[in-house]
């Protein structure tokens, strides 16, 4: 397993309006999706950042502070090794365009997440996907 890059950055924030301003007007990073309290952007070397509302409950857990995903090569490896090594991730994995994401607990509690390439919707690992420490 390598970990390539860093991937995606999240941000969850009170002053979304100005946090947008700042990346889309100041810093000129182009906007790729938005709805009432999430905005996406696409940085040029291809990492997404997105911004959260306080509205945005699906990413309510960003609670640690900007969530960095860490792009590796290989989704399953890199995830099986980490259950091994006792990892508790959150919630199920994500599947979309033959990529695969999830988030888990650093050993401090900073909310982090791996990326990659992965197994398609519906495959199961055994245990369950909510592992505990």
């Amino acid at each position: 397993m390598t970990v390539l890059k860093v991937g995606f950055v999240g941000i969850r924030t009170d002053r979304l309006d100005e946090t947008v301003a700042l990346f889309r007007d100041v810093l000129g990073v182009p906007v790729t999706r938005q709805t009432d309290d999430l905005v996406g952007f696409k940085l040029a070397d291809g990492t997404v950042l997105e911004l959260y509302g306080p509205a945005n409950e699906f990413h309510s857990f960003f609670t640690t502070g900007p969530v960095v995903a860490f792009k590796v090569d290989i989704f399953d490896a890199a995830r099986r090794a980490m259950l091994a090594a006792g990892v508790k991730f959150i919630g199920d994995v994500q599947h979309a365009d033959g990529g695969s994401w999830q988030h888990f607990y650093g050993p401090d509690g900073t909310v982090l997440e791996i990326i990659g390439k992965g197994q398609t919707r519906g495959h199961r690992d055994k245990p369950s996907q909510q592992q505990t420490s």
